[in-house]
């Protein structure tokens, strides 16, 4: 459901020959009604707003956030998005837009450890989003084309630069607890397993973990995995069992049903679909 009550400017950039890796071939900005929503069920384009005044919703699948003035969002391709705003919020929402075509972007969020992190406040970063804006309206199709995808790697880079400074400031066992996860995505989850080797209750490890995280445990490391199997769909011949076996999950059903429930669709509907949006 798209209920299109927004203004705003609108600019297409259309490749000339092939595309690249990364294209940007339509920004924007969007100053939004207090009716304004925008529903893509499985989305082919990833986009990356920058939000100018007020506060809006946001779901990608199952999970919500909150975007303000000057915090910078990821809708990533793959996934389900909801978009309005907030109806809490007097100040009209509005923000620049990027739209972002092809798989490369979800293997730089992957990367860059982004993908979990959709959401990230005082980036510094809207210079750069209006210099998008100004250079679609003043600047050539061929120098926007190259400049939008060093545009792209800045952004990418400072947003990966700064959730690991904050990173930093995480306690050392929630440090420990998320290096464990990042490096066990390939591997079955056993809750009381890390629990025991950083010393501490299940409970108060998933308090502590959601406390300064934002999430729950389980739901981080989910969320790595369903990142990894999109990518392997994607871009791998491997079968859906395959996939399913080397993310820890011995029941191809089972791995089935889940990718399922977290992305809203199958796996081999997911491939078939982004496959043909590539």
């Amino acid at each position: 459901m798209n209920q299109f009550s927004k203004h705003g400017p609108i600019y297409h950039l259309p490749p000339i020959g092939e595309p690249p890796p990364l294209s940007v071939q339509f920004l924007g900005i969007n100053y939004c009604e207090h009716d304004y929503r925008n529903v893509r069920e499985l989305a082919s384009i990833t986009v990356i707003g920058y939000v100018l005044s007020g506060q809006g919703c946001l779901k990608v699948n199952a999970q919500s956030y909150i975007a303000g003035e000057g915090d910078i969002f990821i809708l990533p391709a793959g996934c389900s998005h909801d978009v309005a705003p907030d109806a809490r919020h007097e100040e009209q929402w509005s923000y620049i837009w990027l739209n972002v075509s092809g798989s490369w972007i979800l293997k730089l969020l992957d990367a860059y450890q982004l993908s979990a992190q959709l959401v990230t406040p005082e980036s510094g970063l809207g210079p750069l989003f209006h210099e998008a804006i100004e250079g679609a309206v003043h600047r050539s199709l061929n120098e926007m084309q190259a400049e939008l995808q060093v545009m792209l790697m800045r952004i990418i880079v400072t947003l990966s630069d700064l959730q690991r400074q904050r990173g930093a400031q995480l306690s050392p066992a929630v440090q420990a607890i998320q290096h464990y996860l990042d490096n066990h995505i390939m591997q079955g989850f056993d809750p009381l397993q890390l629990a025991e080797q950083v010393g501490m209750s299940a409970r108060h490890m998933n308090r502590l973990f959601r406390k300064e995280v934002g999430t729950t445990v389980y739901h981080y490391i989910l969320g790595k995995k369903m990142e990894s199997a999109k990518l392997m769909l994607l871009d791998t011949p491997l079968t859906i069992s395959e996939i399913g076996y080397r993310l820890g999950y011995n029941d191809p059903h089972y791995f089935s049903n889940l990718f399922q429930s977290k992305i809203g669709v199958r796996p081999s509907e997911f491939r078939k679909r982004l496959g043909d949006a590539r």
